[in-house]
């Protein structure tokens, strides 16, 4: 009875395509402008945090500083990439 369990299992290759092309269509970044702004802003938002003593003894104006970088950070990765995706958009935002 054993031995039919080990015969009964085999290796299978499974043939999903080129691994190198699946590797290069992965590390490729779709909005790299988009990347960068993101990065940026919420890397900035996090600096600003940590260095707000540095800057300014005001609360307030850190937390609208961090406030306002991370609004820049949602908005550039919410809207910008959003609108050049879909046809038609960039039509509207011209007029």
């Amino acid at each position: 009875m054993k031995q039919a369990l080990v015969d009964d299992t085999e290796d299978v290759s499974l043939d999903f395509g080129n691994e190198e092309e699946l590797a290069f269509r992965k590390a490729k970044i779709r909005h790299p402008l988009a990347t960068f702004f993101h990065l940026f802003f919420r890397v900035s938002a996090i600096v600003t945090y940590v260095c707000c003593d540095w800057f300014s003894r005001s609360f307030v104006g850190c937390f609208v500083t961090v406030l306002l970088l991370l609004s820049l950070d949602f908005w550039s990765v919410k809207v910008c990439p959003g609108d050049f995706q879909k046809p038609g958009l960039e039509e509207i935002h011209q007029r």
